[in-house]
């Protein structure tokens, strides 16, 4: 079993730079992590400013893990100023 977990994230236009560079920050570290089996960032076509980033991981508790990383707490920490709307969903296999 695994949990597919589809982030869509819409950015302010003004911040999209900061925000780019945070996420080719995150994503190699993220892809060193226990659990994470596939991580992929796709770029809006025919949309501005609206992206999706789809990763699988063994478990739940893998996601938990992530989401203590030190550098995972640091970008979040400072992603509200440029994340005008965000949704996750999960589903399991």
């Amino acid at each position: 079993m695994s949990v597919l977990s589809l982030f869509r994230i819409e950015v302010n236009p003004a911040e999209e730079k900061n925000f780019l560079n945070d996420f080719t920050t995150l994503l190699p570290v993220a892809k060193k992590q226990k659990g994470l089996r596939y991580a992929e960032a796709f770029i809006p076509v025919g949309s501005k400013n609206t992206y999706l980033l789809i990763t699988e991981w063994d478990s739940e508790a893998d996601i938990a893990a992530w989401k203590k990383v030190e550098q995972h707490v640091g970008i979040m920490a400072k992603a509200g100023r440029y994340v005008a709307k965000h949704n996750i969903k999960r589903y399991k296999s």
